[in-house]
């Protein structure tokens, strides 16, 4: 985790439908049974956490689909909602087998707490310097005393030692138990369709938009 990272409050979402509330820490949801008897599937005779942990990424990787915007519409006794960047929850990416970056996190936060104490293991909001700045999602891991990055959109590179991925910058990090943030950073609005929308749209808590 990111040095200065501070507890700050839960955040709320509005990346649901029929402008339902939804807290950060609602997208990490490890005792579903369908995330549990998946991460059950996955791990069967595997005896190490960071062999689980690769198993859970190279599933996440390989068996769920990246789409950098997943749009969605719903319709209930003729009233409709549409969300041009949808946040499933883990359960739903699994059945879809579809995600963006933070679907595609969220899901393997929630497989791998089933293993890994929640100070150990957290999704991870923030940006990625790669050529432009954009807004991005991925998972931390801490494994005998040292952080990797796993970069559930890609299926080339398992587990990655945080120091040497600067291009990665946290800004929150949380799971079903925790929230935090680092000071003075904000998720970026990308520049390009790379990478999923958040900001304004989603995380309306007033530091984000810079108010006091």
């Amino acid at each position: 985790m990111e040095f200065g990272a501070v507890p700050i409050d839960d955040q709320p979402i509005a990346a649901s439908f029929f402008g339902e509330g939804k807290w950060l820490s609602d997208y990490i949801t490890p005792e579903q049974p369908d995330i549990q008897t998946l991460y059950a599937d996955i791990t069967r005779g595997y005896t190490s956490v960071e062999d689980k942990a690769v198993a859970c990424w190279n599933w996440v990787a390989n068996k769920v689909r990246y789409k950098p915007f997943v749009t969605a519409s719903i319709n209930v006794d003729g009233k409709s909602s549409y969300q041009g960047d949808y946040w499933q929850t883990p359960s739903m990416c699994l059945r879809t087998k579809v995600g963006n970056c933070a679907n595609k996190a969220f899901l393997l936060t929630s497989l791998l707490r089933n293993e890994v104490p929640e100070t150990q293991i957290y999704c991870v909001l923030g940006n990625l310097y790669n050529g432009r700045a954009s807004g991005h999602s991925w998972v931390e891991i801490t494994l005998n005393g040292k952080d990797y990055v796993l970069e559930a959109t890609r299926n080339d590179v398992p587990m990655v030692e945080s120091t040497l991925v600067d291009r990665y910058e946290p800004v929150h990090y949380f799971n079903d138990k925790i929230v935090m943030g680092v000071p003075g950073r904000t998720v970026m609005q990308p520049f390009h369709a790379s990478y999923s929308t958040w900001l304004r749209d989603y995380l309306q808590w007033s530091y984000i938009n810079g108010r006091k």
